[in-house]
C-alpha cells in the first residue's frame, strides 16, 4: 500500500470514529440541556400560576383561565399532598395536529381551600427540531472541515514528496551497466536534498564496482585461459615424447585431466560472475521445447553411452521471454546433471507444460538436499564435476525472474517456473 493512501486511510477511519462518536455525544448535551432549560421554565410557570390564582374568586373564571391557557392542566387529586415532580409524556397537541411528546410538571395546588392536582406541561417537539438543526449544521461543518483538511493535506503531500518520486522514477530507469551516472532534481525539504546526495554517491559507488568487477572478469577471463591453453599444449608435447614411462605417462595423464577441471572451474566462475552483474540483459521469446530438444541432441553421444531413454512432452507450446544464451545454460546445465546422475538403462523425461519445465530422472536420494543448490556442493568428493553447474542454474533463475524447484518422489525432480 503506498505511504500517502496509508495515509489518507488513516485520516478517513479517524473523521469517520469522530463523526459517530461525537455526533451522538452532541446531540444527547444539546437535548438534555434544553430539556433542562424547560424544566426550569415549568417552575417558572408554576410561580406565575400561584400568583395568578390569587386573584381567581370562581370557578368560572378558572375554567376561563384554563381554557386560555392550554399548558395548565387542573385535576382532582388521587392523593394529597403532591411532591414536585417532572416527567415525560405523548399526547395529542392541537397546534401540531398529532401526536408529540410534552416535558410537564406535576404539583399540588390550593386554589379557594380546594386541593388540585396541576399538571404544567411544554411541548418539547420544537426544541427537539431545533436541537436536530443544530447537530445537522455541526455534522455539515466538520465533514467540511475534514474534508478539507484531507484535501489541503493531499496537496500539500503530493507537492512535498514530490522530489521522493521524481527520485524514485530516475532510479527505476537508471541502467548500471548503460547509464554513467545519475541526476536527481534538488529538493527545498533538507531530509529529501540529504537522499538526493546519498543516493548519487551510492549510485556512482556502485558502478565503479561493477565496472570495476567487470573489468576484473574480462581480464580473469583472458589472463587465466591463456596460461591453462599453454598448459595443456605442453602436456600434448610432453605425451608425444619417446621413452616415457607408464608412471610418466599416468602422471601427465592427471595433469592433464586437472588442467581440464581448471578450466571448467574457471569457466564456470566467470559464467556466474557475469550473470550476477547481469551482463546478458537482451531478451526475446524462445519456443521452449525446441530449445530443449537443442540441448537433447547435443547430449545425444552421452545418453547412448548410458543406454538412457529421453522423452521430451508438450502441452502448451509454450515461449519463455529470456535471454537465449542464459536459457540454452540453463537447459544444459539441468539436463547434464540428470544424464550423468541416472542409472544406466534408465529414462530421462521432460514435460513441459503452460509457462512450467519439469524434468525427471531415476537415482538414489540425496543426503542433503537443502544444499542442492549451493555453490561447490557435491553428494561425493569422488564425483568429477566442480560442484557449480545448479548453482548457475539457481542464479540465472534468480536473474530472470524464474522459480525452480526440486523433489524426491521415487525419482529427482526439477520444476522451473517461467514468468507468464
Amino acid at each position: 500500500m503506498k505511504l500517502l493512501r496509508r495515509t489518507f486511510r488513516n485520516y478517513i477511519l479517524y473523521s469517520t470514529l469522530l463523526l459517530l462518536v461525537c455526533v451522538p455525544l452532541f446531540y444527547f448535551f444539546i437535548r438534555q440541556l434544553f430539556i433542562e432549560e424547560m424544566e426550569e421554565d415549568l417552575f417558572h410557570h408554576k410561580l406565575n400560576f400561584l400568583n395568578t390564582a390569587k386573584y381567581i374568586a370562581t370557578d368560572k373564571e378558572l375554567k376561563a383561565y384554563q381554557l386560555l391557557n392550554e399548558e395548565f392542566l387542573l385535576s382532582e387529586p388521587e392523593q394529597w399532598p403532591i411532591q414536585d415532580s417532572l416527567f415525560s409524556y405523548e399526547a395529542y397537541d392541537s397546534v401540531e395536529n398529532e401526536i408529540v411528546p410534552f416535558r410537564a410538571l406535576r404539583c399540588g395546588i390550593t386554589i379557594q381551600d380546594k386541593n388540585y392536582q396541576l399538571i404544567i406541561r411544554e411541548s418539547i417537539v420544537g426544541d427537539l427540531d431545533l436541537v436536530e438543526r443544530i447537530v445537522i449544521i455541526q455534522i455539515g461543518l466538520l465533514t467540511l472541515l475534514l474534508t478539507g483538511f484531507i484535501l489541503i493535506n493531499q496537496n500539500l503531500s503530493k507537492k512535498i514528496w514530490s522530489p521522493f518520486y521524481a527520485i524514485l522514477e530516475k532510479l527505476k530507469q537508471y541502467q548500471i551497466d548503460k547509464d554513467t551516472q545519475i541526476k536527481l532534481p534538488p529538493s527545498d525539504t533538507t531530509e529529501f536534498e540529504d537522499l538526493r546526495i546519498t543516493v548519487e554517491q551510492l549510485v556512482s559507488k556502485n558502478r565503479n564496482a561493477y565496472l570495476s568487477q567487470k573489468e576484473f572478469t574480462e581480464n580473469a577471463s583472458h589472463e587465466l585461459q591463456t596460461p591453462l591453453a599453454i598448459f595443456r599444449s605442453k602436456l600434448e608435447l610432453l605425451m608425444q615424447t619417446h621413452n616415457i614411462t607408464r608412471e610418466q605417462a599416468d602422471l601427465i595423464s592427471d595433469l592433464s585431466n586437472a588442467n581440464d577441471r581448471i578450466a571448467r572451474l574457471n569457466k564456470n566462475l566467470l559464467l556466474l560472475s557475469k550473470i550476477e552483474n547481469n551482463q546478458f540483459p537482451s531478451k526475446q521469446p524462445v519456443l521452449l521445447k525446441e530449445a530443449v530438444e537443442k540441448t537433447l541432441y547435443l547430449y545425444k553421444e552421452k545418453a547412448e553411452a548410458k543406454k538412457i531413454k529421453t522423452t521430451v512432452t508438450d502441452e502448451s507450446e509454450t515461449k519463455v521471454n529470456v535471454n537465449p544464451t542464459l536459457l540454452d545454460i540453463l537447459l544444459s546445465n539441468l539436463i547434464s546433471n540428470g544424464l550423468k546422475h541416472s542409472p544406466e538403462e534408465s529414462e530421462l523425461k521432460i514435460h513441459i507444460e503452460k509457462n512450467t519445465l519439469h524434468i525427471l530422472n531415476q537415482g538414489e536420494p540425496l543426503k542433503n538436499p537443502e544444499k542442492l543448490f549451493q555453490r561447490f556442493n557435491r553428494e561425493s568428493r569422488t564425483e568429477t564435476g566442480s560442484g557449480l553447474g545448479l548453482a548457475i542454474v539457481k542464479e540465472i533463475c534468480d536473474v530472470e525472474g524464474f522459480k525452480i524447484d526440486y523433489n524426491f518422489n521415487g525419482q529427482h525432480g526439477f520444476k522451473v517456473t517461467f514468468q507468464p
